[in-house]
């Protein structure tokens, strides 16, 4: 898929520009997300990239690439309001590195405005810089010694046309460090995982599916496509295949299935962190994807992942290629 200006494009860019314009709080997760996060998460993501922690995973990801490429620009692919950029500015201070600008491009102009104002405050505004850029029609205006994307593509129509600027911008030595939702266009499951999900909803108590969004009762599972209205999702499926079409994974983390839907927004809240029942329910769940993922049963639906552009080694949850996470419609 390629370049879309018609209306519908145009309208769709209008309506995401309103709805983060009024969305305040574009980060805040369920309890019972922080408590998968810490417990399985965070020693998942330490088993390929050796630190629990996220922003120390991109900070140190980040500072050795722009310290091999020898250039100091990190391009940060659809940054939002910067708050994950701020997060490891600051960490990458902390760890004493102080040689590096986040360029971080944007769509909507009340998110760059969050962003700027939250750089200043901090000090960070010669850290973290933003430009207001519709990425379908992108032309790098230099080249970076790394690039960030932190839950952005999933939210890109023009994935061919970013990674082709990205691969001619990006210096030789340096990475792209990525953290994003693979699976299905739109988060909906694909055959083999909606099915037995499915089967679980005929069996999980009521109180697991109030649909906090919808603001109603879900008693059968609705597969709801999120990319019908916007871009949420609008081409995740396409994400891995592109992307290994164009440069060689170094290092890859992946995860997700069926608990996806429990720790998120729309259901999250519906489970106690406090309660044993409901933490052992995401146990269970935890146990269950990480299974189907490894016997290659089901493919991932998220990856954070380092690349580049020349092959060399690979480190990779269970071992897993890149190949072997990538589900093309039937």
């Amino acid at each position: 898929m390629g370049f879309r200006t018609d209306d519908s494009h145009d309208a769709r860019i209008a309506a995401e520009i309103e709805h983060f314009r009024a969305q305040t709080d574009i980060h805040a997760l369920p309890d019972i997300f922080h408590y998968w996060s810490n417990r399985f998460l965070g020693p998942h993501i330490a088993d390929v990239f050796g630190a629990c922690d996220m922003h120390a995973v991109f900070a140190s990801e980040l500072a050795r690439s722009v310290a091999a490429s020898g250039c100091r620009d990190i391009v940060s692919i659809g940054a939002g309001d910067g708050v994950v950029e701020i997060g490891v500015a600051e960490r990458l201070l902390r760890d004493g590195v102080t040689n590096f600008r986040f360029d971080c491009l944007e769509l909507s102009p009340h998110l760059i405005e969050r962003g700027r104002n939250a750089a200043q405050a901090k000090g960070l505004d010669g850290h973290v810089t933003f430009q207001e850029v519709d990425l379908s029609y992108w032309r790098p205006e230099r080249c970076y010694g790394a690039a960030f994307a932190h839950h952005s593509l999933h939210h890109i129509v023009s994935l061919e046309h970013v990674f082709d600027e990205l691969k001619q911008a990006l210096l030789p030595d340096g990475a792209f460090v990525i953290a994003d939702m693979i699976g299905r266009n739109g988060h909906m499951r694909w055959p083999e995982s909606l099915a037995p999900l499915q089967r679980l909803w005929s069996v999980i108590p009521p109180r697991y599916k109030y649909h906090h969004l919808f603001a109603r009762q879900m008693d059968t599972y609705l597969d709801w496509d999120c990319s019908c209205e916007g871009f949420e999702g609008i081409r995740a499926q396409d994400i891995m295949p592109t992307l290994v079409d164009r440069f060689e994974f170094r290092k890859m983390c992946v995860w997700g299935g069926m608990l996806d839907v429990f720790i998120d927004r729309a259901f999250g809240h519906n489970l106690d962190s406090d309660s044993a029942t409901d933490r052992a329910f995401v146990d269970r769940l935890w146990e269950a994807d990480c299974a189907l993922l490894k016997l290659g049963a089901a493919t991932p639906t998220q990856m954070m992942a380092v690349l580049g552009a020349e092959p060399g080694p690979l480190q990779s949850s269970w071992g897993l290629l890149p190949a072997a996470c990538i589900r093309r419609p039937d």
